[in-house]
């Protein structure tokens, strides 16, 4: 689940857009993000993602997703860092997502992770996080 949030205006098309809690986001344009995650369960850690949103309609509420996170943590019994590609999508309120591990970019016991999860994400969670399944083989 995100802890932390920062999201900043790479280009805006038009010069219109919104503001929702103290971040501005044009109506067509591009943003960055760096993200921050903790995870729980079966995987454990923290991630740092960086994220670019392409705002085709902010209005509308739709943006096409790409970031790369580097998860430092524990997956099953296996412990490292690794790095996901996100790609997936905003509308209207939900976030959408294909994540995969880059293969190569592993360390210590997650050097040889491999695999994928795709995440849906809509609204506060009840009960403080999101649960994903990212299958995966070591």
């Amino acid at each position: 689940m995100p802890n932390s949030w920062e999201e900043s205006v790479v280009t805006d098309i038009d010069g219109t857009g919104t503001t929702k809690n103290d971040t501005y986001y044009p109506d067509r344009g591009v943003t960055s993000a760096k993200v921050g995650y903790a995870y729980t369960g079966e995987i454990e850690g923290n991630g740092e993602a960086s994220y670019l949103f392409a705002y085709r309609d902010s209005k509308a509420g739709h943006a096409d997703i790409i970031g790369y996170e580097r998860f430092t943590g524990k997956i099953g019994d296996h412990e490292g860092s690794c790095v996901f590609k996100h790609v997936g999508k905003y509308e209207e309120g939900a976030v959408s997502a294909h994540v995969e591990v880059l293969p190569g970019l592993g360390t210590e016991g997650l050097t040889d992770l491999t695999g994928s999860a795709d995440i849906s994400m809509a609204g506060a969670p009840e009960d403080g996080g999101f649960e994903f399944t990212l299958s995966y083989d070591l």
